[in-house]
């Protein structure tokens, strides 16, 4: 979870209109005068968040006569500022072992202030609530969020072998990370090459905006992949660029990431990268840029219909997943860095609310403000019959987000079905 600088983005989640398993709403009140128990009601919805995916605690919301968080009232400099980080922190930690990582954010909406706790999902262990209060937070109990929007005790045998498997998997990806680290010790990305990494992803994103559609972006869901090496490239030419992707098939860079008889890509130069812009008819639907320095951006709306409709249909969605990762597989491998780990990102922005179809009969929901699945692998390995396998995992862990939940059978046959094709 990222705390977002972009007025915008805190605007789609205070105006979310209803408390989820991510977001909980607060009407405007003073940190210094809710008292004890007041402080303890956050330090309870802290621990859940934490325990359950993290998420975001919105000050100055009040309720409207059907319980719905709408009424936009804001707060006053005095309430807003009596949410001292420093402070806030403290009385939180008090409460938690080990101690909740949150951001206190002041984003102005709509000339409203509001007060935003960024509450950040455990990385290690969970959080056991350490102190009691009233009938507010019990000792030794692990605090959860249910999908109902509760922040309640994990009580249920289902709950918190949930927890369990939540800790479990941080420890595993501890791990991974740890020995990743030993293998790749000398091709990690440093600070200074991330950080331009990063306003690279950010350019590419705000062009996406221009040529795609700003309020497209910024209120439907739609298919993001970022691919970055662990080591930047410092010997590619914008020809070498062109040639690889000229000569990327299964599918052409042209086709990503849904091939369309009556689409056209225009492609263009940049002084650090090549660009294209995939249309249907006149319409802009998709782009991609890759850059100099081994960047690799794609982000695309779902076709016609879906995102409007806040829903995406589950085979335009694996295939975005299976023939972005092909495309990956070969463009790195053209550019002679087969051997080089690769970090790849998938999302689905603007997930919250939105619907999958196509896994079964039942209604599969996400209930997410954004979709993110990340894996490392070679462009050698994926090359190498490795897409398949990538590919399945991926897609079968973004319908997890959809609350759609696959055995290790039904993975398998995901992975036989995209062998016949990448």
């Amino acid at each position: 979870m990222k705390v977002s600088a972009i007025q915008d983005d805190w605007k789609e989640i205070i105006h979310c209109g209803l408390e989820n398993q991510q977001i909980d709403f607060k009407a405007p009140q003073n940190w210094n005068t809710i008292g004890r128990v007041g402080r303890a009601k956050f330090a309870r919805h802290a621990i859940a968040l934490a325990n359950t995916a993290g998420g975001y605690v919105v000050i100055g919301v009040a309720e409207d006569e059907n319980g719905n968080p709408t009424k936009h009232i804001g707060m006053s400099v005095e309430e807003a500022s009596s949410f001292d980080p420093s402070t806030v922190g403290q009385t939180l930690a008090s409460y938690a072992d080990p101690p909740v990582s949150i951001d206190v954010v002041r984003p102005v909406v709509d000339g409203l202030q509001y007060v935003v706790l960024v509450v950040y999902p455990f990385k290690e262990m969970p959080h056991v609530c350490s102190n009691a209060c009233e009938h507010e937070l019990q000792p030794g109990a692990f605090y959860i969020r249910t999908p109902d929007a509760r922040s309640k005790v994990a009580i249920k045998a289902s709950e918190l072998h949930l927890l369990i498997n939540r800790a479990l998997r941080n420890q595993r990806q501890m791990l991974g990370r740890m020995l990743r680290g030993i293998l790749y010790e000398d091709k990690q990305t440093d600070s200074q090459e991330q950080d331009i990494f990063q306003s690279l992803i950010q350019r590419s994103r705000q062009l996406a905006m221009d040529k795609i559609g700003r309020r497209a972006l910024r209120s439907y869901p739609y298919f993001e992949l970022v691919c970055m090496p662990s080591k930047m490239f410092s010997n590619i030419s914008i020809t070498d660029l062109r040639k690889a992707v000229d000569s990327v098939e299964r599918p052409a860079l042209d086709d990503l990431p849904w091939d369309n008889a009556t689409s056209k890509t225009e492609a263009f130069a940049t002084n650090e990268s090549i660009c294209g812009v995939h249309l249907i008819g006149e319409k802009p639907v998709a782009l991609w840029e890759v850059y100099q320095n081994g960047l690799f951006y794609a982000a695309a709306r779902f076709p016609e219909g879906q995102s409007d409709a806040r829903c995406i249909k589950a085979r335009d969605l694996s295939q975005a997943v299976a023939s972005s990762i092909s495309a990956i597989g070969q463009f790195f491998t053209l550019l002679n860095h087969a051997d080089i780990l690769l970090d790849i990102s998938v999302r689905i922005p603007n997930s919250n609310g939105v619907s999958l179809e196509g896994i079964s009969d039942e209604e599969h929901v996400c209930r997410i403000l954004d979709v993110e699945v990340v894996k490392q692998r070679t462009a050698g390995d994926l090359e190498g019959g490795a897409v398949p396998d990538t590919a399945a995992h991926i897609f079968a862990e973004i319908c997890e987000r959809f609350n759609a939940s696959f055995d290790k059978a039904a993975i398998a046959e995901i992975k036989l079905k995209f062998s016949k094709y990448y």
